[in-house]
């Protein structure tokens, strides 16, 4: 039996430049999941730990970075590490990225920037590795096609391991992202593929006769990140058959999420909800309509702190919050008998023609 802990696209040195408020704390989440997930595939008692592609942002990262992150990769304890460069991190001749960090790796840890079988026999696992290293950021042609053409022995376990999109699972519209497809996958001949690239989980539900899987990113960068961080943990029997399991591995949460408020309870409930401790981890994109007697209008325009002080980080859009029209703001916004104050009066029984005519009224006189 064989377990493997596949991750992939944890894009290591992410600097979030629209999330001010909350850049520098997203961007060593990151570092803090990497050794997570390691001391996590290190309890499971994984024997291989895969990285698919894109654990580093982009080619040009800091020294120190890379030995950050080297060091949380050393910890496995398992029998191999297997790191490929997928087309963020990926591979060149004179790679001073993938140099420095095989440069600070253990022996264990091991860089598959060969479009070439890798025997793993030399770490006590009856196996071999096939990787597509990236050698580009774009590039219509995928890099697994040679692996087909390989004669492979039937008493050891065949592992593929790529980074790029697959035809009806990930947006590539262009065909730029070294696109394959599902029948060029399975026909390669190998017993699973261990894919990076798509920020999603594919299968979602792995079924027992399943031999692609793309785990998705391990911490969630954006609001088109809908789940929480994940991994797979695929164990594989003796018969070469295929248990995968997913596991959560993050720690913040995009959200987007629309309100509506028209009364006391409406924005009491608001409140309590974002500012439940299970969104201290969560940037809020709040987006909220209603309409507020003006006293309740004025406790929202004073709650809104506290609200950006209950999450990490806030995009509120309430321009659609809008203070109700009463009789009394009439008599006391416009001298009486003037032309506002009778045009209002007279639309006092239609509340919305009332509410349109006094914000017109408003943006002629601003």
């Amino acid at each position: 039996m064989i377990q493997i802990f596949h991750i992939a696209d944890l894009h290591l040195g992410l600097h979030f430049r629209n999330h001010p408020e909350a850049q520098e704390t997203l961007a060593e989440a990151r570092y803090r999941t990497l050794q997570k997930v390691v001391n996590l595939a290190n309890e499971r008692k994984a024997n291989i730990l895969a990285i698919a592609g894109d654990l580093f942002d982009r080619t040009g990262m800091q020294v120190g970075e890379i030995q950050k992150t080297v060091q949380a990769v050393n910890q496995f304890e398992g029998n191999v590490v297997l790191v490929l460069p997928g087309n963020h991190d990926y591979i060149t001749a004179d790679s001073s990225l993938w140099d420095r960090f095989k440069k600070e790796a253990k022996d264990h840890v091991v860089v598959l920037d060969k479009n070439e079988p890798f025997d793993l026999s030399g770490f006590g696992l009856e196996a071999v590795v096939y990787p597509g290293p990236c050698r580009s950021k774009h590039s219509s042609e995928n890099a697994i096609g040679w692996v087909s053409e390989i004669e492979k022995d039937p008493s050891l376990l065949h592992i593929g391991i790529a980074h790029g999109s697959i035809k009806g699972v990930s947006p590539d519209f262009d065909q730029q992202y070294f696109p394959m497809t599902v029948n060029e996958l399975k026909t390669a001949g190998v017993d699973i593929w261990l894919m990076g690239h798509t920020h999603i989980t594919w299968p979602e539900k792995p079924d027992k006769n399943d031999i692609i899987f793309n785990p998705g990113t391990l911490e969630p960068d954006g609001f088109d990140c809908k789940h929480e961080g994940r991994a797979f943990l695929h164990t594989i029997d003796d018969q070469k058959k295929i248990s995968s399991e997913i596991l959560s591995t993050g720690t913040y949460r995009f959200v987007q999420e629309n309100e509506q408020i028209n009364s006391p309870s409406d924005l009491e409930q608001l409140l309590k909800k974002y500012e439940d401790p299970t969104f201290n981890h969560t940037v809020l994109d709040l987006t909220v309509t209603g309409k507020l007697d003006p006293d309740v209008y004025e406790t929202w325009k004073q709650q809104r702190q506290n609200l950006r002080d209950a999450v990490l980080e806030l995009k509120l859009n309430d321009t659609g919050v809008r203070r109700k029209v009463t009789a009394e703001q009439i008599h006391k916004e416009f001298p009486e008998g003037s032309f506002p104050q009778l045009l209002l009066s007279s639309l006092s029984d239609s509340e919305d023609e009332l509410q349109m005519a006094y914000e017109l009224i408003r943006e002629v006189q601003s």
